[in-house]
This record gives structure tokens, C-alpha cells and sequence, in this order.
């Protein structure tokens, strides 16, 4: 069940990524409706993060899957987003399985996973027929590549490996003091319909963009941006680094994880029933 759950979350996470970056309209959002929202709904400047969604024309505080401000009237939306709303109740259940310190059991999903994967390989190809047997070995074979990516990128994630190189350096007087500061210094470089997310770390702000159907982080500055080395096992098991083909490529791998569970279930019942039945007889 947790790997049947954390499959199908997937699958309905894997669109995401090529829905935000086929909506995004240049020049719909605004700094200054930012900062009189801000103003608004966090007059003590205690926000250390925000969520941009652009394409709906929203601003989110602090956590993802918050409560929605409409950036055109600054109040808050009188309808939310119920795209937005699956998307985060599908992110928290994939990351915690709803449970309140769910991280292990996600870990123990994954390592299962692996585990899996390695006893599929020993068991080597059987005849490809067009059966059920068949089709499960066939989706296994043909998505090897994709079904290792997942699981493994997974568990960097969670034990913080990202294989990229060293973080530039903010000296401690060029880092922003609140989420405004950094706000008006990306609004003088980038377009803010391409921001996904600034937030303020122990280490100094960070912004997140769509870029040619790629989510790229950089440090903020009260020079200007600097580019951030790419997180790869980040990037791939997200899917957001080429846009609608990296989404289609998470897509397939979902659907092909749930199909070999399906299948696999259904082989194992046919065997146990099998088994019972020739103990069954006289």
C-alpha cells in the first residue's frame, strides 16, 4: 500500500512541472502588488518565504499549499486554485504518507523499491508473451533506466546528496534582510511571472525561476543573482528540468511503477490461488 500510494501521488506530480511552464505569461505579475500584499497580510515582516504562481495571478506565504492571495486585489482569493490544492495534499502525502514523521516510512517505500528492482534482475528476462507475465516483464525490461532513476534519486533527496559543486558565496553584507529587500533586487533582473519561489536561509536569500521549462535556483544578492549549481537527483526525480519531456518521461515512469505493481499482485494471488488449490485436491 505505501508504495501503491506513493506511485499514484507521483503520477498526479509528475504534470505539474510542464502545467506551470505551459501557463506562464510575461509581465502578469507585478513587484509592487507583491510588496502591498506583503504589507497586507504580514505587516511585522516575518515572512521568510513565498510562493509566485503566476499563472493564476496568486501569491502563497510561508508554506506551499497555503492560503492564496489574489495579487490583483490583494486580498485573499475568493476561489482557490483546486489545481493547487491537489498538488499540495498529493506533495505531502508522497513525502510524509501522512504520517506525522513520515520521512521513514518513505525511506523504507524506497529501499523496497530497490530491493525489487535488484530481485526483477536476478530473476533476468522470461519469454515476452502477451500475457499478464509477459506485459510485466516487458514494462520492466523497457523502463529499467527510468524505474532505477526514480527510487535513486529519491534517497538523495532525503540524505541531502545533490552531486553539484560548491554554493557561491554571499559576503554577509551583499545578503538581503527581508523577503522585500530580495524582492525588489530580482524584480530589477528577472521577469516575476517566471518566479517560483524566494526565500530567505541562515545562508542568505534564494529564488527560483522557469527557465526554458527549467527550474533554476540562485542566490540573491544586493548585486544581483548568481546562478546556483544544479541539483540533479532534484531536478530529475521532479521532473523539471526540460519542461513538458522531462514531465512526459516522470509521467511514463509512474504509470509503468503502477503497472508492475498491478501485475505483480496479480501473479502472486494467481500463484497462492494455484498453490491452494493443489493442496486443495483430493
Amino acid at each position: 500500500m505505501p508504495l501503491m500510494i506513493i506511485f499514484l501521488t507521483g503520477l498526479i506530480l509528475a504534470f505539474e512541472p510542464a502545467i506551470v511552464a505551459s501557463t506562464l505569461k510575461p509581465k502578469v505579475v507585478d513587484a509592487t502588488k507583491i510588496e502591498a500584499a506583503l504589507a497586507k497580510h504580514d505587516p511585522q515582516g516575518t515572512v521568510d518565504r513565498i510562493f509566485v504562481h503566476g499563472h493564476l495571478g496568486t501569491l502563497v506565504l510561508r508554506d506551499r499549499g497555503g492560503t492564496e492571495i489574489d495579487l490583483e486585489t490583494g486580498e485573499i482569493a475568493c476561489q482557490p486554485s483546486t489545481t493547487l490544492a491537489v498538488y499540495s495534499l498529493a506533495r505531502r502525502i508522497h513525502k510524509t504518507l501522512l504520517l506525522e514523521d513520515g520521512g521513514w516510512g518513505v525511506t523504507i517505500s524506497t529501499i523496497a523499491l530497490l530491493s525489487l528492482v535488484v530481485i526483477g534482475l536476478v530473476m533476468g528476462i522470461r519469454p515476452l508473451r502477451n500475457t499478464v507475465s509477459g506485459w510485466h516483464t516487458a514494462s520492466a525490461w523497457t523502463a529499467l533506466p527510468l524505474i532505477l532513476i526514480a527510487p535513486l534519486t529519491g534517497l538523495a533527496m532525503l540524505y541531502k546528496v545533490t552531486f553539484s559543486g560548491p554554493e557561491p558565496i554571499i559576503a554577509a553584507d551583499a545578503t538581503p534582510r527581508s523577503i522585500i529587500e530580495a524582492l525588489r533586487i530580482v524584480a530589477r533582473e528577472r521577469d516575476l511571472s517566471t518566479l517560483l519561489t524566494l526565500r530567505l536561509r541562515k545562508n542568505g536569500a534564494e529564488a527560483r525561476f522557469i527557465e526554458d521549462g527549467e527550474s533554476r535556483n540562485y542566490a540573491v544578492s544586493t548585486g544581483g543573482l548568481v546562478v546556483k549549481p544544479r541539483n540533479w537527483p532534484k531536478l530529475l526525480h521532479e521532473g523539471n528540468w526540460a519542461g513538458i519531456w522531462s514531465a512526459s518521461a516522470n509521467a511514463v515512469t509512474s504509470l509503468v511503477l503502477n503497472l508492475l505493481l498491478s501485475t505483480g499482485l496479480l501473479l502472486w494471488a494467481r500463484r497462492r490461488l494455484r498453490r491452494r488449490n493443489l493442496h486443495a485436491a483430493p
